[in-house]
């Protein structure tokens, strides 16, 4: 008996923590997941962690040399949210202040991800996270246009996603 009520202090102590855990992204749009709609989801820093995956190593203009990036796979998060629709754009919101609107077809074919992690560490808010929009900068010359620049927003927070019937 003395062994049930630990593990289930332990279970009421790990969901506690995990009710407790912040929010660091909140999507808005017409979303449909699993069969029902919202028009605002919010993220855990681990519910993304847990999400589809992709990784970029790159050198951009805030970096003096390549850093390797780990990520929410943009286009499978876009896909899985808004799969009935057309995405035409992203309005980033970030912590900074900071906002922009993204084309998301022109964006969409570089494989854009979420950076939550920079060279193996947890991006900090101090070092442009939780999460910064990440293309590859070097390795596309088109990226390196002063649009896509402006569409790799850091401190990102909240996502507001336009989108049209298909």
């Amino acid at each position: 008996m003395k062994l049930m009520g630990r593990i289930l202090m332990l279970l009421l102590w790990s969901w506690q923590a995990q009710a407790t855990e912040p929010v660091v992204l909140t999507l808005f749009g017409d979303i449909r997941l699993d069969e029902r709609q919202f028009e605002r989801l919010d993220f855990t820093l681990s519910e993304l962690q847990a999400m589809p995956q992709s990784d970029i190593t790159t050198v951009h203009p805030w970096v003096n040399r390549p850093h390797h990036y780990r990520g929410v796979d943009l286009n499978r998060l876009m896909a899985r949210l808004f799969g009935h629709r057309r995405v035409a754009t992203l309005y980033l919101e970030s912590l900074n202040g900071f906002s922009v609107a993204v084309d998301w077809p022109q964006v969409s074919p570089f494989a854009p991800i979420l950076a939550w992690q920079d060279d193996g560490k947890v991006i900090s808010r101090r070092n442009k996270g939780p999460l910064w929009l990440m293309l590859p900068y070097d390795a596309v010359p088109r990226v390196r246009q002063a649009d896509f620049l402006h569409f790799m927003a850091w401190q990102l927070r909240v996502i507001r996603v336009l989108s049209e019937p298909e």
